[in-house]
């Protein structure tokens, strides 16, 4: 497959400085850019905690966000497929399958080519997979995951918003998924639906997952596509420019771990589509300069963060205890700067036209 900005340049009828040059104007919202990342972010974690694969929170959280889409202007789709995994009651050995339908949400902003830029985060929140986890409050049905990932679901709701009525040359596909922690069963599915002429057709998949909690934000390609053409990595090159003319602070992988090669990330649903061939890049919040040098840990260990990180853990990835202990007006301030930085690159593109 050839190189994303390589094919936008082919396939737009705009010269290729287009391609190059940031085409923003201003939102057509009227409140402040990230206002409404954030107040979906909160309104996804306070109001359907325990967003489990299969159960019915997560699919009283795919219909509100399926009502919010339709409310900016989209017809969304819910996509049903089976969402399964393995409990532990009693440790290794003991097994209990889980099985129940999970969905992904989607909607489009449909353009005039034939090429598709899709735009992702996912929605649910983890299980428990033993006792023990769930006696020590990892996962479960208290846990808000406000981090991961109410707030990458924030950002692509305000992002759909802001095109509702923009005229993209390019379609722009937004994917709420589901049972991303049961193995990105949501992003492999919709992959698994995909001819081989559609893979073909998707220019870039973009995914945010996790943006809060972690030092600094990062941005990566896909260590499959960028191990077979280093082009696939002018998405990530370009983002990370357009955030240094922004006056943003944002990092890729430094390779410091050779499991995970410079420049590429892991473990979201982004590795679905590049696994299949797709181009990716992947927006979080991290730190991949401390712990195992595997992005795993997303700040420095500390009394309010005992183990460096929130993942999963009910009494830390919640509303009151990330506004206590984050530092400045993080909750504010993350969604507004990744909003910015993508619909900048989206506008970019999509070859969005000047006027919606």
């Amino acid at each position: 497959m050839k190189p994303v900005l390589q094919l936008l340049t082919e396939r737009s009828c705009a010269c290729a400085l287009v391609v190059l040059v940031v085409l923003w104007s201003p939102p057509t919202l009227a409140e402040p850019v990230g206002a409404l990342a954030e107040r979906e972010m909160r309104t996804l974690a306070t109001d359907f905690p325990g967003r489990m694969a299969g159960t019915d929170q997560e699919r009283a959280a795919a219909d509100h966000l399926a009502g919010r889409l339709s409310d900016f202007g989209y017809q969304p789709e819910l996509v049903p497929f089976p969402a399964r995994y393995s409990f532990h009651p009693m440790g290794a050995g003991h097994a209990r399958e889980r099985a129940g339908t999970s969905h992904n949400v989607i909607a489009e902003r449909p353009g005039r080519s034939d090429r598709v830029i899709i735009v992702g985060a996912h929605y649910d929140t983890a299980v428990a997979r033993s006792l023990a986890q769930a006696e020590a409050g990892i996962g479960g049905p208290e846990l808000q995951g406000v981090d991961d990932n109410a707030s990458g679901v924030g950002v692509i709701l305000e992002l759909a918003a802001r095109l509702a009525e923009e005229k993209p040359e390019h379609t722009i596909r937004f994917i709420a998924f589901g049972a991303e922690e049961t193995g990105l069963l949501g992003a492999r599915h919709a992959v698994s639906l995909m001819s081989a002429q559609e893979r073909e057709r998707v220019l870039l998949m973009i995914n945010i997952d996790s943006i809060l909690t972690g030092d600094r934000l990062y941005v990566h390609a896909g260590p499959a596509t960028y191990a077979a053409d280093a082009g696939n990595g002018r998405a990530r090159d370009r983002v990370l420019a357009l955030a240094d003319e922004l006056g943003m602070a944002v990092a890729t992988n430094p390779g410091l771990n050779p499991e995970y090669p410079a420049g590429t990330g892991c473990c979201s649903d982004q590795m679905a589509f590049d696994e299949a061939g797709i181009p990716v890049i992947s927006m979080e919040a991290t730190n991949w300069r401390l712990g195992d040098l595997d992005g795993y840990q997303q700040t420095e260990i500390s009394e309010a963060f005992p183990a460096g990180e929130t993942w999963h853990n009910a009494q830390l990835d919640r509303i009151e205890y990330l506004e206590a202990h984050l530092p400045g007006e993080r909750l504010s301030e993350r969604p507004a700067e990744v909003v910015t930085l993508l619909l900048a690159f989206l506008r970019e593109i999509a070859g969005l036209a000047d006027e919606p």
